[in-house]
């Protein structure tokens, strides 16, 4: 997927911008400040239906304005047109239009325009919560398999009604047993997914962190399940064992212990927890392998390549791993970089891309000779 024309207006601090790009990189530098993560932001919430920096739409609205909108024009990996438009609009349900279509279920749309964002707050994905790299995962599957966005949904849907009723003064046991139904229905895909999905990752990260370390590190990735088993009938029957074994105690601190809103991907180095055994540099290196490896994953499953956002993480890297990566992302699609100094780049050598440059100042854009 190629992103050939980005427009916004009331967006950030953009009140009305238009932005041809090119299909190689596109290397958006300026101060801080100065609007380049915006332009990151826009695009991820026009392949996503949401941002990545917050929860609230109305903080994404430039100043006293009551609405935002965001158009892209796209062409695919077969060289087709495609349209695609987003807007909010203050005490208004945001509104989605794809070639001259409303979509009403968002989840129809998400995975059209495979994305895969790097950002300096992944750079902790390793160090952090176990509820971050659900997310990490739940994300590359939702873009990468729709039915999977559905059991998710459905899954998110019967745990919060589950937990209502575990909260209730009197909870009602049929109903309960109704919602453990269901989740064990999604919940068993969920796991059977995401399994799956590690494996892949594992063998993909292994390799990219070799080339960008020259370290041959031993580095793993393991599915963690609160359920035991590996065939899908073990987990169903380890799934109604563990909810008649913690009922009572749910129904006290009312919540739902087991499934896989409470599994964890383990990251490995050496054999041991990378959050407690690898150095600052290891976590870096680890993270852009792992992201390089969900790019080659979406790509498998969408059939071409997402387009590639790094939000100004070289500010995080050493120079070794800046010039590694510079070489890594000649070989990719679309890429869009945000830095705040254009010699960042000057120590590029044989890109195979064309590379465009564009300076942001105060929420304007100037296209720059490369």
């Amino acid at each position: 997927m190629v992103l050939k024309h980005l427009s916004l207006t009331n967006f950030r601090n953009y009140q009305e911008t238009k932005i041809d790009f090119f299909n190689g990189i596109n290397i958006i530098y300026g101060e801080n400040g100065a609007g380049k993560t915006n332009i990151l932001e826009a695009i991820y919430y026009l392949a996503l239906t949401k941002s990545f920096r917050t929860n609230i739409e109305r903080h994404l609205i430039f100043n006293k304005q009551n609405m935002f909108r965001i158009k892209g024009e796209f062409k695919d990996a077969q060289g087709r047109a495609f349209n695609s438009s987003i807007a909010y609009a203050l005490k208004e349900e945001k509104r989605l239009v794809v070639n001259s279509q409303k979509i009403s279920k968002f989840s129809d749309y998400v995975g059209e325009v495979p994305t895969v964002l790097l950002a300096p707050a992944d750079l902790n994905l390793s160090q952090g919560s176990p509820q971050q790299r659900r997310r990490f995962i739940d994300l590359l599957l939702c873009q990468s398999h729709k039915l999977y966005l559905h059991h998710l949904m459905q899954y998110n849907r019967s745990l919060k009604q589950r937990n209502q009723i575990l909260q209730a003064e009197k909870p009602d046991t049929q109903l309960l047993y109704s919602w453990e139904e269901n989740l064990i229905k999604n919940g068993i895909e969920i796991i059977r997914k995401r399994k799956d999905t590690v494996q892949y990752l594992s063998e993909s990260v292994k390799n990219f962190y070799l080339s960008l370390s020259n370290k041959e590190d031993k580095i793993k990735i393991i599915y963690q399940s609160n359920l035991v088993g590996n065939e899908i009938a073990d987990i169903e029957s380890e799934y109604r064992k563990q909810f008649e074994l913690n009922r009572s105690q749910e129904i006290e601190t009312g919540y739902t212990k087991i499934g896989p809103h409470r599994d964890e991907l383990l990251f490995l180095i050496k054999g041991k927890p990378m959050k407690t055994y690898a150095s600052q540099g290891e976590h870096k290196t680890f993270i852009i392998a792992l992201k390089l490896a969900e790019f080659f994953y979406l790509q498998k499953q969408r059939g071409q390549a997402p387009i590639l956002l790094f939000d100004d993480i070289f500010g995080e890297l050493d120079a070794n791993r800046i010039q590694l990566m510079l070489n890594q992302l000649s070989e990719f699609g679309q890429v869009f970089v945000t830095t705040t100094s254009r010699s960042f780049f000057d120590k590029a050598e044989n890109f195979s891309r064309p590379v465009q440059y564009f300076h942001v100042q105060n929420g304007e854009v100037f296209v720059e000779a490369a």
